[in-house]
């Protein structure tokens, strides 16, 4: 009996030291995170406020009907390039229309008024499109817009107005992320009474032609720092609450550390790290350090 016993025992040993084995086993064969790393660099960064804004254009000229009477001629279309002095619309008085109506010829040109461009530009709106419409003096026939004189407007609080009038480069980011530079041009002298927002324009520093209404991102550096540790921004890892920010540094080559950290001055790429003091040969995770747990053994890519 005591044999049969020994011999149970015997096998139970040899079966939980395989279990651990095997576990062992698994341990060792369980994949490594494959990450991407960086090096922090001292270099300089700019912090910019983005501001909303909108294209218009500044110099329209609105052409209305000199007399009341009948639209003869139609010589522009909507959207048209036209310049100054171009014929526009021809106009038919009433009394030159009355007297063709009675079968008495007045000359070819008594009674029709000529309306010319007073300005370069394209038709913008245009009010009259076929001959034949009888119109009233001083009804808006057109619209023409120099699209050469355009600026960039935004609606800002009152308060950026010296950080806006005293910097030296802007940015204007289009829909489609192309940058160009602006300059401060002027302020309106006036606040909308609602939101205390004041209206402040802008003038791309080399001319580039943008449709009316294009919504545009304005952005102005606000601070400035040189010879700062400088990481990506997508190396920097927060919580769900964002109050809490730490990177992964790697040593001995595979072994990734969580690091408290403390920002500085950010833009849309990078982040100042102002603690701990980071050195350039430093081994940072850039990307796959998302849901590492500290000590966690990692690949470099």
């Amino acid at each position: 009996m005591n044999k049969v016993l020994n011999i149970g025992f015997i096998v139970a040993i040899i079966l939980i030291q395989s279990c651990k084995n095997k576990e062992t086993s698994s341990d060792t064969l369980l994949p490594q995170p494959i990450v991407s790393i960086v090096y922090p660099v001292l270099g300089s960064i700019q912090e910019k406020e983005q501001i909303n804004g909108q294209v218009v254009y500044l110099n329209k000229a609105t052409i209305t009907a000199p007399i009341t009477g009948y639209v003869t001629d139609v010589n522009i279309k909507l959207g048209d390039w036209i310049k100054k002095g171009s014929l526009l619309f021809n106009i038919q008085t009433k009394e030159s229309k009355a007297l063709q109506n009675s079968n008495i010829l007045p000359s070819n040109q008594f009674g029709i008024i000529p309306v010319y461009a007073s300005a370069s530009g394209f038709i913008n709106t245009l009010s009259i499109t076929d001959a034949g419409i009888f119109i009233t003096e001083g009804n808006v026939m057109a619209t023409i817009v120099k699209n050469t004189d355009l600026a960039i407007q935004v609606n800002a609080p009152f308060g950026y107005r010296k950080l806006l009038n005293s910097a030296k480069s802007i940015e204007i980011e289009l829909p489609d992320q192309e940058i160009k530079l602006a300059t401060f041009y002027k302020a309106m002298p006036i606040v909308d009474a609602v939101s205390q927002t004041q209206q402040i324009l802008f003038k791309l520093t080399k001319y580039s032609p943008l449709p009316e209404n294009l919504n545009v991102i304005v952005k102005i550096s606000i601070k400035h720092k040189n010879d700062i540790m400088i990481l990506p921004k997508e190396a920097i890892l927060t919580n769900e609450t964002q109050d809490k920010f730490w990177i992964m540094k790697v040593i001995a080559d595979s072994l990734a550390l969580k690091i408290p950290v403390v920002k500085g001055l950010e833009n849309d790429g990078e982040v100042e790290i102002i603690k701990p003091a980071l050195k350039l040969t430093d081994i940072i995770i850039q990307k796959g350090a998302y849901g590492l747990s500290d000590s966690t053994k990692v690949k470099i890519k």
